[in-house]
């Protein structure tokens, strides 16, 4: 089977028309009705409905079952490129959400040698976008916050720390003498959050939801050092996990009391098919070992 076919294949179940994949792949018209005639002769059934060459073309019970298991293919096809590539350049590319390469991996680095350090790509982005980059092969590993426990049977993820979240408020702020909140307490709050591929914003709205309340967002950052900077201003407060260490003086760490109380689970990930090069498992081994997994 020409995997070109099912690329092919795909595309015209997308577009339903030959000329518009034709173009897409700069291929002319006929190789893109080869490609199909060669799939329906390899599984001996009409894929395709043709017609009227004016309309658009509709796939036959036997294409979408095809169309089902060509994305797989195309899938699994394109992990292995990536994961050969990567273990044959020994390189091991890590997602790296902000507050656990502030918090966590420079544990890990500080036991890493040198020529393997160098050897680890990071690719910086909020838990969310990290977890749809892994399950496509854009990243080898990667370390993920979350809150509801990941059901994917194609990942393993190790879980080596949790912990609660907090209200951070400026000391200035009447809420500063309070040792415990209620997020209906804080209705008429502005708040300063992550960016939307964050937890941090999964879990303020289901906050929001639980009580009934729309708080004002004025400001969504990447970076929780400067979340902390603008509320020590007074600018705002804002829900962070206390994964993160708020070492300014000018904020107040408030304890969430809302129940069920929402913990932050910090993981490490991987797909269960990646099979690893010596480089990127020497890599792995020390990681594991300084997450104590």
């Amino acid at each position: 089977m020409n995997i070109n076919d099912l690329k092919y294949y795909v595309a015209l179940s997308n577009e339903k028309n030959f000329s518009k994949v034709a173009q897409q792949y700069s291929v002319s018209q006929p190789t893109i009705s080869a490609a199909v005639k060669r799939l329906e002769s390899e599984f001996n059934s009409q894929l395709l409905m043709r017609g009227n060459p004016h309309k658009a073309i509709t796939l036959t019970r036997a294409g979408e079952q095809l169309l089902v298991h060509a994305k797989e293919i195309l899938y699994h096809y394109q992990l292995a490129l990536t994961e050969i590539t990567n273990s044959q350049r020994k390189h091991l590319v890590v997602g790296m959400p902000p507050i656990i390469e502030t918090n966590y991996f420079p544990l890990i680095a500080k036991q890493l040698p040198k020529s393997l350090l160098g050897n680890i790509e990071t690719v910086e982005e909020g838990s969310l976008s990290a977890l749809q980059d892994l399950k496509s092969g854009k990243l080898d590993v990667s370390f993920l916050g979350y809150v509801d426990n990941v059901a994917d049977s194609e990942l393993v993820i190790d879980e080596f720390n949790q912990q609660p979240f907090s209200i951070l408020v400026a000391k200035s702020n009447p809420l500063a003498k309070l040792k415990t909140v209620s997020f209906a307490q804080l209705r008429n709050e502005s708040f300063i959050l992550f960016k939307n591929n964050f937890v941090h914003d999964r879990v303020f709205h289901t906050l929001a939801q639980q009580n009934h309340i729309r708080p004002q967002v004025i400001f969504r950052s990447s970076e929780s050092q400067s979340i902390v900077n603008m509320v020590a201003d007074g600018i705002g407060v804002s829900l962070l996990t206390q994964a993160v260490k708020v070492n300014n003086p000018n904020v107040v760490s408030l304890r969430l009391n809302d129940e069920p109380q929402l913990m932050f689970k910090i993981g490490f990930a991987y797909r269960k098919s990646t099979i690893f090069g010596e480089d990127q498992r020497k890599i792995l081994k020390v990681i594991r070992k300084a997450l104590k997994l």
